[in-house]
């Protein structure tokens, strides 16, 4: 047989039913036609919030409120010192009044803190040693020099007036809070003023009488 004659043949079946190689679409299942698409979830959004992130809200505004509240507190406890120093700057320290602008200054700057009782009765020695307790190490054992001078007819010299005014400031600011002096300084400065007020018995100027 011609080769020609066999391709022709096998080929011509092929060419002449062209939708024997074309598969058939197949129906649609009714089952399906029910079915819906898939519906995701929707994201989880930052609100309302876990209960853990409320309570490190509330946390954290209790700490700024009892923060200002700190902070006004020593705003407060600070203000007379601090107006203190003003006054202080603005005093003369050349005047013959200076010490006892200095002592009344600081004895002010205490009863505002302190019961007038307390300091009013302070003076001398019991005074400069409450004082000290205030100031640092370095510093004590001078101021109460200094300011019972004040008694003295003779002003300060400058460079006395400049030592008081930089221990003045040095007590200003003492960061320390302020307490009451001990019963026993209220004591010692009562019994010394109580002694420099009393009056001045004359010397007994009577000769013992002679012995019969």
């Amino acid at each position: 047989m011609d080769p020609a004659t066999v391709n022709s043949e096998i080929v011509t079946p092929v060419i002449a039913n062209p939708q024997a190689a074309v598969p058939m679409a197949t129906a649609p299942n009714p089952a399906l036609a029910d079915l819906q698409d898939i519906i995701h979830p929707d994201p989880i959004g930052a609100w309302p919030w876990a209960i853990g992130y409320w309570l490190v809200l509330g946390l954290v505004i209790a700490l700024i409120t009892l923060l200002v509240i700190w902070l006004r507190k020593r705003a407060r406890d600070f203000a007379p010192k601090k107006a203190a120093k003003q006054l202080l700057n603005q005093l003369d320290r050349q005047a013959p009044s200076y010490v006892s602008d200095v002592n009344s200054l600081l004895k002010r700057t205490a009863m505002s803190y302190l019961s007038r009782e307390a300091i009013a009765s302070l003076d001398g020695e019991a005074w400069a040693t409450w004082l000290d307790s205030y100031l640092p190490a370095p510093k004590r054992q001078r101021i109460g020099h200094l300011l019972a001078k004040r008694h003295q007819p003779t002003p300060l010299t400058l460079a006395e007036a400049n030592e008081l005014h930089e221990l003045a400031q040095a007590w200003l600011a003492s960061k320390v809070k302020l307490s009451a002096p001990e019963q026993t300084l209220v004591q010692a400065s009562g019994d010394a003023q109580a002694k420099s007020q009393a009056p001045i018995q004359p010397a007994d100027t009577k000769q013992p009488e002679a012995q019969c």
